[in-house]
C-alpha cells in the first residue's frame, strides 16, 4: 500500500491521469461510434452481445498501445530529477516500485476498457439491440478477460519501460502488438494469442470469432474457464515481470 501511495504522489503535475482520461475517453467515444452503427445496421446484426463482442475487440485492438503509452510515462517519472536513484538510496526496492507502477497503471487502462463495456451494456438495449439470455454471463466474463489482458499488458509494457532507456522501443512495440494481435484471430491464428502478454483480449474472448462474423451468437463451450485462463496467463506474464525487474535489481 506505502509502494501505491508513493507512486500516486510522484504522479502529481505529471499529466499521467489526464493523458488516462484522454486515452479512456477516446476508446469509449470510439466504442460509442460503433455502437451506434450497430444499432442503425442490418437487422439480424443488431445483438447487445455482438456490441458486447465488439467492445472486446476494441481491447484486443487498442490495449497493447494504450498500455505502452501509460507504461512509458510511470517509467520515466523516475528518471527525472533522478526520483528513482534517490529512492533506492532510501531504502525502496525497485521491485515494490514496479508493483506500485503495475496496480495503478493496471487500474488506469482497466478503467478505460470497463467504461466501454459498461456503455454498450447499458445503452445497448435503448438503442435498440436485442438482449438474450446469454448477455449477463458475457458481460461478466468479458469484464474478466479485460481486467486480466489490462495487468498483463501492463506489466510487459512496464518491463520494457524500465528496463529498456529508449522509451520509443517499447512504444513501437505496443503498437506492433496491437496491428498483430488484433489480427490474428482474423488469421485462425488466435491460439498463437496466449503465447503473447497483448493477446489475452483476444486469445480469452468468450464468443466465438465465426459466429461473430456471421451475425450469430455462440458462446464458447466454457466462457468462464476462458475468464479463468486469462487470469492465470495475466498471473503467469506479471511473476515473469516482477522476476526480471529483480533480476535486474540484483544483478546491476
Amino acid at each position: 500500500m506505502t509502494a501505491i501511495i508513493m507512486e500516486a504522489r510522484k504522479l502529481k503535475r505529471r499529466h499521467f491521469w489526464l493523458m488516462a482520461a484522454v486515452l479512456g475517453g477516446l476508446v469509449v467515444m470510439w466504442s460509442a461510434g460503433l455502437h451506434v452503427t450497430r444499432a442503425n445496421g442490418v437487422e439480424h446484426m443488431r445483438l447487445l452481445s455482438l456490441g458486447l463482442a465488439d467492445s472486446l475487440n476494441m481491447t484486443a485492438m487498442l490495449l497493447p498501445f494504450i498500455a505502452a503509452l501509460l507504461a512509458s510515462r510511470l517509467a520515466t517519472v523516475d528518471t527525472e530529477e533522478r526520483m528513482g536513484q534517490w529512492l533506492t538510496a532510501l531504502g525502496q526496492a525497485e521491485h515494490s516500485r514496479f508493483l506500485g507502477k503495475l496496480l495503478l497503471g493496471s487500474f488506469a487502462v482497466a478503467a478505460g476498457q470497463l467504461a466501454m463495456l459498461g456503455l454498450t451494456a447499458l445503452t445497448g438495449p435503448g438503442l435498440g439491440l436485442r438482449t438474450g439470455a446469454t448477455d449477463q454471463a458475457l458481460i461478466w466474463s468479458i469484464a474478466v478477460v479485460m481486467i486480466a489482458a489490462c495487468v498483463a499488458a501492463v506489466a510487459a509494457q512496464l518491463v520494457l519501460a524500465i528496463c529498456v532507456p529508449k522509451q520509443a522501443v517499447g512504444l513501437g512495440i505496443g503498437a506492433v502488438a496491437s496491428l498483430l494481435c488484433s489480427a490474428l484471430p482474423f488469421m485462425h491464428l488466435g491460439a498463437v494469442d496466449w503465447l503473447l502478454p497483448w493477446g489475452i483480449a483476444g486469445a480469452a474472448a468468450p464468443l466465438s470469432r465465426a459466429s461473430q462474423q456471421a451475425g450469430t451468437v455462440i458462446l464458447v463451450d466454457h466462457p468462464w474457464l476462458n475468464a479463468l485462463w486469462a487470469a492465470v496467463a495475466a498471473g503467469i506474464w506479471t511473476a515473469l515481470a516482477g522476476f526480471i525487474i529483480n533480476y535486474r535489481e540484483n544483478h546491476r
